[in-house]
């Protein structure tokens, strides 16, 4: 069973605008009361509420996904894609020593996603850390405040799959599910 609710529930407070997808082109947003009960059915989600359901994108078109209507960065996520689970985990425990560890979310594939909280931090700080997680290995996309992450123990949508988990000892996960592997809602204010 999907705790893909009572996570979101942790992790943003109220009614907030949430950007969720089932892909980078299938996506939209919508208040947290009006998306209950179906959170688990999604891939992606920008982790950090909106500031309204839609924004101009670059181009200036209207989009319910744009860096326009993304708030202020509530968590930055970092995520690894190359080496073993475990060598990501270790790093990932490490950037815990600089920065609040909130959530690791498994991609249903092959990498991990650590959730660190930076609410009301500078931007300069955040960028620090950042640079030095992505000096480790972490992809430089998430930076972006609104750059999908993998909805924490939703369900991949795109089919990808893999035995990553089972190899790190952890069985019974289904398929392509993108499981929470730590959570701490104490570090999340």
């Amino acid at each position: 069973m999907s705790r893909t609710e009572e996570i979101i529930d942790v992790l943003v407070t109220g009614n907030p605008w949430l950007c969720i997808g089932e892909a980078d082109d299938r996506f939209f947003t919508g208040r947290r009361e009006t998306l209950r009960g179906r959170l688990h059915r999604y891939s992606l989600i920008v982790p950090s509420p909106m500031f309204a359901q839609k924004g101009l994108t670059k181009r200036g078109y209207s989009s319910f996904h744009s860096l326009a209507n993304t708030g202020p960065r509530r968590f930055i996520v970092v995520e690894f894609d190359k080496g073993h689970l475990d060598q990501q985990a270790a790093v990932i425990w490490h950037l815990a020593r600089y920065a609040p560890l909130a959530l690791v979310v498994f991609s249903g594939s092959k990498s991990l996603h650590g959730w660190f909280f930076c609410a009301g931090q500078p931007e300069d700080k955040l960028m620090r850390f950042f640079d030095y997680a992505h000096s480790l290995g972490a992809d430089s996309a998430t930076w972006r405040r609104s750059q999908f992450v993998r909805m924490p123990d939703g369900k991949r949508s795109d089919g990808k799959t893999s035995n990553a988990l089972e190899l790190a000892g952890i069985a019974d996960v289904p398929p392509g599910r993108q499981v929470v592997l730590y959570f701490n809602p104490e570090v999340i204010q």
